[in-house]
């Protein structure tokens, strides 16, 4: 859900009966305003007062000068301060830091002009792009990259979202080095992958390719890694299902599926030389199999 500010920007939460509306009235919701609520935005009518018609997904504006109502800390998050700001009868509560409250000297009775309310919504937007990065941070190991295109989906201005990530990075809950070597570590205890496999993978996570290698490279030292011997097991396992195939459709099929698992070109060739010696087909296991793809672990 999108929850837009007077600038027509995220981040701010509106205050209504404890639940989150992208709306600037103290009113019940209407069920129109429950759908823009839950990502079907519309016009939003005209707030009596307020400002004037916008876009389609953006709401009615607070229009200055604008007061700031209550500053009060918010109970359901630690850290989280809530700012109760209000004009022409109209209201929203921009959800900030407390270091945010200290830099912007944000206390209550204050009045906003524009200049201030577009800076303390901006603040807010920070925040709520902060909160969303860390809550992801939670539940997973995540690349820099890995956040940035996640928090896309709900935030447009690319310079707010590499402020939250910039404050994460500042207190090290964001650190490509140490995401890079835990997941390289992790993903070569699988012993079908190879260490050029884990290296792509980390790649396509968007880490960078020097980053990548040395974190590769350290996890194959620590982990005792081997492509030589991961190569022949997964190929030892993938013959089982190519008994009923002559050698050269056997050995077509091996390579491609040892290509995919990442190894290099040498040990391939060195392992399916070695396996596929006196292939006689049709030996035991055989199951039939009679597809080329395959699908990586």
């Amino acid at each position: 859900m999108r929850i837009v500010d007077a600038s027509g920007n995220e981040g701010v939460e509106s205050e209504r009966r404890g639940a989150r509306y992208p709306a600037t009235s103290d009113a019940a919701p209407s069920s129109r305003a429950r759908s823009r609520a839950e990502g079907t935005f519309g016009n939003a009518p005209r707030a009596r007062g307020a400002g004037k018609r916008r876009g389609a997904g953006e709401i009615a504006i607070l229009v200055p000068p604008i007061r700031v109502m209550s500053v009060a800390e918010d109970p359901r998050v630690k850290g989280r301060v809530r700012v109760r700001c209000q004009a022409h009868g109209e209201s929203v509560t921009l959800v900030i830091g407390a270091s945010g409250v200290r830099a912007f000297n944000v206390r209550t009775g204050m009045t906003l002009d524009t200049v201030g309310w577009a800076a303390l919504s901006r603040e807010a937007r920070v925040v709520h792009a902060q909160d969303a990065a860390l809550r992801m941070l939670s539940t997973s190991r995540r690349s820099r990259r890995d956040l940035e295109l996640r928090l896309r989906r709900r935030e447009t201005d690319q310079s707010v979202i590499a402020d939250a990530l910039g404050r994460l990075d500042s207190i090290g809950l964001l650190n490509d080095d140490e995401f890079a070597r835990a997941e390289a570590a992790a993903q070569l205890r699988n012993a079908s992958r190879s260490s050029g496999a884990v290296t792509r993978r980390l790649r396509q996570r968007g880490i960078a390719a020097d980053i990548a290698e040395a974190a590769v490279a350290s996890a194959v030292d620590s982990e005792g890694v081997n492509d030589l011997e991961r190569c022949e097991a997964a190929a030892e396992k993938r013959l089982r299902q190519l008994r009923s195939f002559d050698k050269g459709t056997a050995h077509r099929r091996l390579f491609g599926f040892l290509m995919r698992r990442g190894f290099s070109s040498d040990v391939i060739v060195a392992t399916t030389r070695r396996l596929l010696d006196g292939w006689v087909q049709g030996g035991a296991g055989a199951d039939g199999d009679d597809t080329d793809a395959e699908t990586d672990d």
